[in-house]
């Protein structure tokens, strides 16, 4: 009877070991990207100035974190904003920037992979894909990367306007890309751009 008690012990034991480290990881991942996230908050709402060697540093803090939990969508997410933000800061090189915005491209889909409802994802992942094939004619490029690029952008468009149609943010950046690329669309894509302008306007966001 006491060897049964035992056994049973130390087999409870083994399969809690497993969920315990994986909690701890988990745990500690997201300790260490608090401070990084909260940096690039306050960047977005203007509370603090940007700087590029703290831009820098969060985005090795939040590599840290990245790989104590990598199914955490939230620091992808917000690597890929500091990517984007890095790329807006080296405007004197084109070059610099497509690496740079290629690198939030990746970390976005790691981010939309965990978490493929969110809208605002996809239209951040449309409107960086917009701005690399910009870049890559800027340098003069002839990527076939690019074609396959803009079914992806076309794809982004459709999901942010299907999953949060009526979200602010997201018209802002459909209206704006889609403008941007509008003869470059189908007439399916196009009449998804139409609708989003109808509810900006209804909305009274400035387009």
């Amino acid at each position: 009877m006491m060897k049964s008690g035992l056994l049973i012990k130390i087999i409870l034991t083994l399969l809690l070991l497993p969920a315990l480290a994986w909690l701890t990881k988990a745990g500690v991942a997201d300790f260490l990207r608090l401070s990084p996230c909260a940096y690039i908050d306050a960047l977005n709402k203007g509370t603090v100035p940007l700087e590029p060697a703290e831009l820098d540093k969060t985005r090795v803090r939040l590599k840290l974190a990245r790989s104590w939990d990598a199914s955490n969508p939230i620091i992808p997410e917000y690597l890929g904003q500091t990517d984007f933000m890095l790329a807006q800061l080296v405007s004197f090189s084109p070059a610099m920037q497509a690496t740079f915005l290629h690198n939030a491209i990746v970390n976005l889909d790691s981010a939309i992979g965990l978490r493929p409802y969110s809208a605002y994802l996809w239209a951040a992942r449309m409107t960086m894909g917009s701005w690399l094939l910009e870049i890559n004619t800027q340098l003069g490029r002839n990527d076939p990367i690019d074609k396959s690029e803009l079914t992806v952008i076309k794809m982004a468009l459709r999901r942010a306007a299907l999953l949060d149609p009526w979200n602010p943010a997201v018209l802002q950046q459909i209206v704006k890309l889609g403008t941007l690329r509008y003869m470059e669309f189908s007439a399916e894509d196009r009449s998804v751009v139409d609708e989003a302008v109808t509810r900006a306007k209804q909305l009274n966001i400035k387009i």
